[in-house]
C-alpha cells in the first residue's frame, strides 16, 4: 500500500506555486502582445516610409529629361500636365495664386516652371542638350 502525504506536511515547507487566476494571465499577455506589435508597427512604418522616400530619390535619379521634353511644356498646361512629362519636380515658391518648381537633372542641367493657378505661365531651362 502507497502512502500518500501531503507535501506541505511532509518537508515542513510549504509549495509556493504561483498560479495566477486567468484575468491576471491573460491581462499579462495582452500586455505582451501589444508591445510586441507595437514596435513592430513603428518599425513597419518606418520601413514603409523609408521604401517610399528611397523609391522617389531612385525615380528622380533614373529620369532625366532633355530640351525635347522642354519643347513639350506649352503655356496653359496644368501642373499634372507638366509632371506627365518631367516627373513630380521640386516646389521652391508659392504664393495664394503662383506657385514655382524646379525639375534639375544630375549634370546640374535644369527647368523652372511658373503656374498661376495651376497653369504653367512661363518656362525657363538651362544647359539642356
Amino acid at each position: 500500500m502507497v502512502n500518500k502525504t501531503n507535501p506541505i506536511q511532509s518537508n515542513n515547507k510549504p509549495n509556493f506555486t504561483f498560479n495566477p487566476p486567468p484575468p491576471v494571465r491573460l491581462l499579462g499577455m495582452i500586455f505582451w502582445i501589444g508591445i510586441v506589435l507595437s514596435s513592430g508597427l513603428k518599425y513597419g512604418f518606418r520601413q514603409a516610409a523609408d521604401s517610399k522616400q528611397h523609391e522617389q530619390s531612385a525615380q528622380t535619379e533614373l529620369y532625366q529629361f532633355s530640351r525635347v521634353e522642354y519643347e513639350q511644356l506649352k503655356t496653359g498646361m496644368s501642373l499634372t500636365e507638366v509632371r506627365s512629362i518631367l516627373y513630380r519636380g521640386v516646389e521652391v515658391s508659392r504664393s495664394a495664386t503662383i506657385a514655382k518648381f524646379v525639375w534639375q537633372n544630375p549634370d546640374g542641367s535644369k527647368i523652372t516652371a511658373t503656374f498661376e493657378h495651376d497653369k504653367l505661365k512661363s518656362k525657363e531651362q538651362s544647359g539642356l542638350k
